[in-house]
């Protein structure tokens, strides 16, 4: 272990992708070990990326009622949760979501819908007049999840104003039919390519802690890295009565920190997004995550679950003599 964080941190493996071997050797990384592997992430992200971090907001545009049966997620078909369920929301309250993700500090804002996906009609049609306004009246860059998509559906939402689609993998290759039944990783591939080839940035991430071994976390990581993503959202899962997975044990704080920082090491020129499971998984940990490589937070509350306040958040990345990047178009 000391001996390959040595040979990080003296730029030996600069440039050279990092093995999955090595890859697996840090991920276990615990006490010592992961204070060193944290300042050797943290570092190569200062030379990278600065001291600024991005904040990114999301709306749960349309909840509920999904056809799929992602285990993990309390809007799949066979969940017993308790949550909400509406249909799209119209315009006027997507755009006001906006403009208050803006007022707690976000540059960026994910318009995120539950479902298969959306490629005609009327749904799609009020979500491109969303993204027009908020591009317009609001000014903040506008991000979508809206689940599978073919390019006709993606290019349309580029010409509205799209700057960046959000289609995680969510789980390892050799997990995912364990996970989710009614539709192939390779279908959520093929849309995040496509969303790459109509000229829109990508962001693709996942899941960890749903059951994956050490190798299927590091499995899961380069298939992320081989789509060259633009940002990488890292969620934790958080058990969900009614899920699935509503009996798997979190991670431990010291575990998730391993994985931020092998993830900053994987894809590094990506932006490294701390998002849902975070408060819960990380627990009083949660500041050392933006020192282990990680350089972005999803603020506010998640799909179904709550977050910490935005000020919190803040506060946090002023705490560790960071900054918040300000607002972009």
């Amino acid at each position: 272990m000391n001996t390959l964080l040595n040979s990080l941190l003296s730029r030996d493996l600069a440039g050279v992708p990092l093995s999955p071997a090595h890859a697996e050797t840090l991920l276990a990384a615990r006490g010592p070990d992961l204070a060193a592997l944290i300042a050797v992430a943290h570092a190569m992200r200062l030379e990278r990326c600065g001291r600024t971090v991005r904040l990114c907001g999301i709306l749960n545009a349309r909840s509920g009622g999904c056809t799929e049966d992602c285990a993990f997620c309390a809007q799949a078909r066979d969940s017993e949760a308790a949550v909400e369920a509406y249909a799209l929301l119209e315009a006027d309250p997507i755009v006001a979501a906006a403009r208050r993700g803006r007022a707690a500090g976000a540059c960026r804002f994910s318009i995120v819908t539950s479902g298969r996906g959306m490629t005609r009609g009327r749904d799609l049609d009020r979500v491109c007049e969303a993204i027009r306004r908020i591009r317009d009246e609001v000014g903040v860059a506008v991000c979508a999840s809206l689940g599978v998509l073919d390019r006709a559906a993606l290019e349309r939402l580029r010409e509205a104003g799209l700057t960046r689609y959000h289609h995680n993998l969510e789980a390892p290759p050799s997990l995912y039919g364990e996970i989710c039944t009614t539709h192939p990783i390779e279908e959520r591939i093929t849309t995040a390519r496509d969303a790459r080839a109509v000229g829109l940035e990508l962001c693709c991430g996942g899941i960890l802690g749903l059951g994956e071994s050490p190798s299927q976390r590091i499995e899961l990581l380069l298939a992320i890295a081989e789509l060259e993503p633009d940002a990488v959202p890292i969620n934790f899962l958080e058990p969900i009565p009614g899920t699935g997975l509503a009996d798997r044990p979190t991670l431990s704080p010291q575990e998730a920190l391993a994985a931020v920082a092998v993830a900053s090491l994987l894809v590094p020129e990506a932006e490294l997004i701390l998002c849902g499971g975070r408060e819960v998984t990380l627990r009083s940990l949660q500041p050392l995550a933006l020192l282990a490589g990680a350089n972005g937070l999803m603020i506010g509350d998640y799909l179904t679950t709550p977050g910490q306040p935005p000020e919190r958040d803040i506060e946090m990345i002023r705490d560790l003599g960071l900054e918040a990047l300000e607002l972009e178009r």
